[in-house]
């Protein structure tokens, strides 16, 4: 065993321990960032567990034994006090302590093993799935199977604990998703940690992880699950968080642009924009979400943040949605809806008569966040969490456009497009405020700038 350091607690840790020893819960996930304590509060409570219960055993897993050796087993050896252990098996990776509890070190290894065999007969009365996000679905579920197997005289209520960083897996679909709507099963719980929580981190070391690249900082330090790695298969491929998410806020002076979807799941959006010059700002946004996703809740709630403004209102959004709605009074229609709601504003509709190619409007798009086309410049105020992932996580489809790919909601059943509507909308505005420019580039300049950024102006021109 190495030299050993003692394990003292902090509050996120002690919040895991009190949830395991609560008998409350059969699973528990801790982490969601680095450096978080992840690793050390579940080795820690494996110990106590075995304290606790002579003649248990407890399964740590994680994706290869050699990951185990290189990262949790060197944290196992520093906790453990040595007089706790009778001996380590290094051929089985099974550590047996005093009171013949025992801990076994398991690598998945799934690509050697895809039907699981190694769990096979496996009796165990837990398990801590090390960075559980690096694992199999099946791997989780097998793991429910063999929890509470190991049959003791003083049997511990079955329990799987689980140690996460952000991920857009299954991890992220069966848990985050379903913690960040409420709809975890009662004996499920996820506990966020931040890097932050942990107040054994050196400021220098705090520091230094500021020069990371901004997506990279966002998931791994600040625990950011909702924005996705980026994989090439980006729509919006030109969109950077250190170019164009910076501070921008309301300023009374200038006209307000705002900009619809017509849209209801997962929420109905409005996106409000100021230009000046020609840096165009998305200051805010408003989402109406079920049952406040009506034109009427979301225009009050844009006259409740902007009651007194007086500089000029603009009205964009897309084409399809000015077709006359039967359900509404004979000449009513979305945007009419939405100018009857805001009349006291003054709106000036800038609505299209239709709306520009999806490919065409994006490659134009990408070319204003790769080079500032016609000197435009796009950014976002970091506050707009939704719209920076829109942006982020909006996929291209195999024909160039929008990957439009539903999702269901666990609570209503309703499938929706997770992603999409508030680039969408900000494309509508972009394309008609900028009118001139999006007509020099269809007529002659996107050969340059699209050769410049790698779009291939032929295939964009056969798509229009």
């Amino acid at each position: 065993m190495s030299k050993q350091i003692l394990f003292e607690s902090f509050p996120k840790q002690d919040e895991f321990l009190e949830a395991i020893f609560s008998n409350k819960y059969n699973f528990i996930m801790y982490g969601g960032a680095i450096r978080g304590g992840k690793t050390f509060a579940g080795l820690g409570a494996l110990l106590l567990l075995c304290k606790m219960y002579p003649k248990s055993k407890w399964c740590v897993v994680r994706s290869t034994l050699q990951t185990l050796k290189l990262n949790t087993i060197p944290s196992f050896t520093k906790i453990c006090p040595t007089s706790f252990v009778k001996k380590y098996n290094q051929d089985t990776q099974t550590v047996t302590l005093q009171n013949d509890s025992q801990i076994i070190f398991l690598g998945e290894n799934y690509a050697d093993d895809k039907e699981l065999n190694r769990f096979k007969g496996l009796e165990v009365n837990g398990f801590l799935l090390e960075e559980v996000n690096e694992l199999q679905q099946k791997t989780f579920y097998k793991c429910i199977e063999r929890a509470g197997s190991q049959i003791i005289e003083k049997q511990p209520k079955p329990i799987i604990l689980a140690t996460c960083n952000p991920a857009n897996n299954w991890v992220k679909e069966l848990i985050y998703n379903k913690w960040k709507n409420s709809t975890l099963p009662p004996n499920w719980l996820y506990i966020p940690s931040k890097i932050t929580d942990n107040p054994f981190i050196p400021l220098d070391y705090l520091e230094s992880l500021k020069s990371m690249p901004r997506y990279e900082y966002e998931v791994f330090v600040e625990g950011n699950w909702d924005l996705q790695e980026r994989t090439g298969a980006e729509f919006y491929k030109y969109f950077s968080l250190d170019k164009h998410v910076k501070l921008c806020h309301y300023e009374p002076t200038l006209p307000l642009h705002i900009s619809w979807d017509e849209n209801v799941n997962p929420y109905l959006p409005c996106g409000i924009f100021q230009i000046s010059n020609k840096q165009i700002r998305l200051i805010d946004t408003i989402l109406g979400v079920n049952p406040r996703n009506t034109i009427k809740d979301v225009c009050n709630e844009f006259k409740r943040k902007y009651p007194h403004h007086e500089s000029g209102l603009f009205i964009y959004g897309d084409a399809t949605s000015q077709k006359e709605d039967v359900k509404q009074e004979k000449g009513h229609n979305f945007f009419k809806l939405i100018q009857n709601e805001l009349t006291n504003y003054r709106p000036i509709m800038r609505v299209s008569k239709s709306n520009p190619s999806i490919v065409m409007r994006g490659n134009f798009f990408n070319t204003i966040l790769f080079s500032n086309f016609g000197d435009i410049e796009f950014i976002i105020n970091p506050e707009l969490k939704e719209a920076i992932q829109d942006f982020t996580n909006t996929k291209e489809a195999a024909d160039g456009t929008k990957d439009k790919t539903k999702v269901k909601d666990a609570k209503s059943g309703v499938s929706y497009q997770p992603f999409g509507h508030i680039s969408d909308l900000t494309d509508y505005l972009l394309c008609e405020a900028f009118k001139n420019e999006y007509q020099m580039y269809q007529k002659g300049d996107i050969t340059q700038y699209a050769r410049k950024i790698g779009v291939a102006p032929i295939n964009v021109k056969h798509r229009l």
